[in-house]
């Protein structure tokens, strides 16, 4: 047989040595371990501790005393909480209904609030400390004592 040592035997030349592979396996790992250690940051994952989330249960309002000091305004003492509320407001009625026949009452809208004083339970005043919404709900709860207890007629 007519075979030269160094032919173009494809399964002799060809193959792959396991020495060669291990070593090219181990530098990929390594290259692989390195980039991820450089671009992983450490800082993203320290230790925060929780974060100390206020109070935001929903305020509470209620009409403790209301009275109509004229025909176009009056005095409220409001329950905000745990704070009593002297308001005073203006107010227009106006007939309204909800499209139905018989569904006819007085609608009222308040013109101008004022808070006069605010108070503790206990009695102790303090500044004023109300936003505008609860100027808003104050409205609403004023509006809704009116309507429910039908304190006001509209003039047609």
């Amino acid at each position: 047989m007519n075979t030269k040592p160094n032919s173009i035997n494809p399964i002799v030349t060809h193959r792959v040595q396991p020495i060669g592979f291990f070593k090219v396996a181990a530098i990929t790992g390594i290259f692989a371990a390195s980039v991820i250690a450089l671009t992983y940051d450490q800082k993203a994952t320290e230790y925060k501790p929780p974060v100390a989330i206020p109070n935001v249960t929903p305020s509470t309002y209620t009409v403790d005393a209301l009275r109509l000091t004229s025909e176009t305004s009056g005095k409220a003492v409001i329950k905000l909480d745990s704070f009593l509320v002297l308001v005073s407001f203006d107010f227009e009625s106006h007939p309204d209904s909800y499209g139905v026949p018989g569904s006819e009452f007085t609608a009222v809208d308040i013109t101008n609030l004022a808070v006069e004083k605010i108070t503790d339970v206990n009695g102790k005043d303090w500044n004023d400390f109300t936003d505008y919404n609860d100027h808003r709900m104050i409205n609403q709860v004023i509006v809704g004592y009116i309507e429910r207890n039908r304190l006001v007629e509209a003039v047609q």
